[in-house]
Protein backbone atom coordinates (compact mmCIF):
# COMPACT_ATOMS: atom_id res chain seq x y z
CA UNK A 1 0.00 0.00 0.00
CA UNK A 2 1.52 3.15 -0.95
CA UNK A 3 0.93 6.36 0.57
CA UNK A 4 0.62 9.87 -0.80
CA UNK A 5 1.65 12.81 1.43
CA UNK A 6 1.49 16.61 1.21
CA UNK A 7 3.01 19.08 3.38
CA UNK A 8 0.70 20.77 5.82
CA UNK A 9 1.55 24.06 7.42
CA UNK A 10 2.00 24.17 10.89
CA UNK A 11 2.30 27.52 12.83
CA UNK A 12 1.77 26.28 16.53
CA UNK A 13 5.51 25.33 16.94
CA UNK A 14 8.33 25.94 14.39
CA UNK A 15 9.97 22.35 14.92
CA UNK A 16 6.39 20.60 13.99
CA UNK A 17 6.53 19.52 10.44
CA UNK A 18 2.64 17.50 9.71
CA UNK A 19 2.57 15.82 6.75
CA UNK A 20 -0.98 14.46 5.05
CA UNK A 21 -0.50 10.48 4.28
CA UNK A 22 -3.46 9.08 2.30
CA UNK A 23 -3.76 5.41 1.30
CA UNK A 24 -4.60 3.60 -1.37
CA UNK A 25 -8.46 3.79 -0.49
CA UNK A 26 -8.26 7.81 0.27
CA UNK A 27 -8.20 7.94 4.17
CA UNK A 28 -6.32 9.97 5.46
CA UNK A 29 -4.03 10.21 8.71
CA UNK A 30 -2.00 13.46 9.97
CA UNK A 31 1.96 12.65 10.83
CA UNK A 32 4.49 14.89 12.91
CA UNK A 33 7.65 14.03 10.73
CA UNK A 34 10.40 13.82 13.29
CA UNK A 35 13.56 12.89 11.23
CA UNK A 36 14.11 11.25 7.99
CA UNK A 37 17.49 8.50 7.77
CA UNK A 38 19.37 6.61 5.53
CA UNK A 39 19.83 2.73 5.60
CA UNK A 40 21.27 0.73 2.89
CA UNK A 41 21.37 3.49 0.36
CA UNK A 42 17.35 3.81 0.98
CA UNK A 43 15.39 7.30 3.06
CA UNK A 44 13.05 6.79 5.98
CA UNK A 45 10.91 8.89 7.20
CA UNK A 46 10.00 8.53 10.88
CA UNK A 47 7.13 9.95 12.29
CA UNK A 48 4.48 9.49 14.59
CA UNK A 49 0.77 10.22 14.59
CA UNK A 50 -0.47 13.47 15.20
CA UNK A 51 -2.81 14.95 17.95
CA UNK A 52 -4.29 18.10 18.00
CA UNK A 53 -3.31 17.47 22.18
CA UNK A 54 -0.03 17.06 23.16
CA UNK A 55 -0.11 14.31 25.77
CA UNK A 56 3.32 13.02 27.89
CA UNK A 57 4.11 9.92 25.54
CA UNK A 58 4.24 8.44 21.99
CA UNK A 59 3.49 4.77 21.51
CA UNK A 60 3.61 4.99 17.99
CA UNK A 61 6.53 5.82 16.02
CA UNK A 62 5.46 5.08 11.87
CA UNK A 63 8.79 3.85 9.61
CA UNK A 64 8.31 4.09 5.84
CA UNK A 65 10.29 3.96 3.09
CA UNK A 66 10.80 6.96 0.71
CA UNK A 67 10.53 5.58 -3.23
CA UNK A 68 9.80 7.28 -6.64
CA UNK A 69 6.53 6.39 -8.34
CA UNK A 70 5.89 5.94 -12.04
CA UNK A 71 5.12 10.08 -12.51
CA UNK A 72 9.27 10.37 -10.24
CA UNK A 73 6.83 11.81 -7.53
CA UNK A 74 7.63 10.93 -3.89
CA UNK A 75 6.05 8.56 -2.08
CA UNK A 76 5.99 6.25 1.03
CA UNK A 77 5.39 3.16 1.60
CA UNK A 78 5.83 0.63 4.41
CA UNK A 79 9.13 -1.17 4.78
CA UNK A 80 8.32 -4.83 5.33
CA UNK A 81 11.82 -5.81 6.76
CA UNK A 82 11.58 -6.12 10.18
CA UNK A 83 15.75 -5.88 10.57
CA UNK A 84 15.44 -3.00 8.25
CA UNK A 85 12.77 -1.33 10.65
CA UNK A 86 14.84 -1.90 13.96
CA UNK A 87 17.94 -0.38 12.17
CA UNK A 88 16.44 2.80 11.15
CA UNK A 89 14.53 3.13 14.39
CA UNK A 90 17.80 2.62 16.19
CA UNK A 91 19.74 5.27 13.75
CA UNK A 92 16.93 7.49 14.40
CA UNK A 93 17.68 7.01 18.44
CA UNK A 94 21.02 7.84 18.23
CA UNK A 95 20.58 10.72 16.37
CA UNK A 96 18.01 11.65 18.60
CA UNK A 97 18.88 11.25 21.88
CA UNK A 98 19.45 14.78 23.05
CA UNK A 99 15.77 16.00 22.04
CA UNK A 100 13.44 12.52 23.13
CA UNK A 101 13.51 10.31 26.33
CA UNK A 102 12.91 6.38 25.08
CA UNK A 103 12.08 3.90 26.67
CA UNK A 104 13.40 0.11 26.04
Amino acid sequence: MAEDFEKTPNTEEENNFLVDLFDDDGNKQTVEHLDTVQVDGSDYVICIPYKEEEDDEVDEVIILKMEYDENDDYILVPEEDLEVLDRAYELFKERNADLFDFED
